[in-house]
């Protein structure tokens, strides 16, 4: 399983509510994003943060592989005036994801005391003082920070994370720690 940070600015309400994540291929310019390309790594199981407005206001579990698409939430072309060419839709990735919506949404800047030395050195989703990066569609992040993210927002006790529409058993974080290795072979055996 792996951890992501989406900032979903104006997109928020539309991705949320039809279920999806949606980017765009390339800047405007034509340009590569390495951001926008997260989005094709993805895969089934793994947790999206939605953030929006200075705050982290929604889980999201990814259901199924990104696909070529248009942007679900677009407004329509009109059509073209006599003489001018067809523009199609902008395609992208889309991405099925299940969200949760937060009860509480969690303000990062609040609690950079504690998520400040889990932010990695390169690509971190949020500056020392904990605002959303600028054109960081979709960036990876630790199993440490996304574990610190859901406790700070409730996640050992669902009640209080989820909103009231969802039912707790709905969302089954594990953080338990890994089982130690067991001992290799020693050079005495035990007496």
């Amino acid at each position: 399983m792996r951890y992501w940070w989406a900032n979903q600015k104006t997109a928020y309400d539309a991705e949320v509510a039809g279920g999806y994540l949606w980017s765009r291929k390339r800047r405007a310019n034509g340009s590569r994003n390495p951001f926008y390309e997260s989005v094709r790594l993805t895969r089934p199981g793994d947790v999206i943060f939605g953030y929006q407005g200075g705050a982290i206001r929604a889980v999201g579990f990814v259901l199924d592989l990104a696909v070529d698409a248009p942007d679900p939430g677009a407004t329509p072309t009109p059509p073209p005036a006599p003489g001018e060419r067809e523009v199609g839709p902008l395609t992208g990735w889309l991405l099925p994801v299940a969200w949760l919506e937060l009860q509480r949404p969690l303000e990062p800047a609040a609690h950079m005391a504690i998520l400040r030395p889990l932010l990695p050195a390169y690509s971190a989703p949020l500056t020392v003082k904990g605002r959303g990066i600028q054109g960081g569609r979709l960036m990876e992040v630790s199993a440490r920070l996304a574990r610190a993210l859901l406790e700070l927002a409730g996640g050992r006790r669902p009640d209080m994370l989820l909103s009231p529409s969802w039912e707790p058993r709905q969302l089954g974080f594990s953080f338990s720690d890994p089982p130690p290795h067991p001992p290799g072979p020693s050079a005495d055996p035990p007496s």
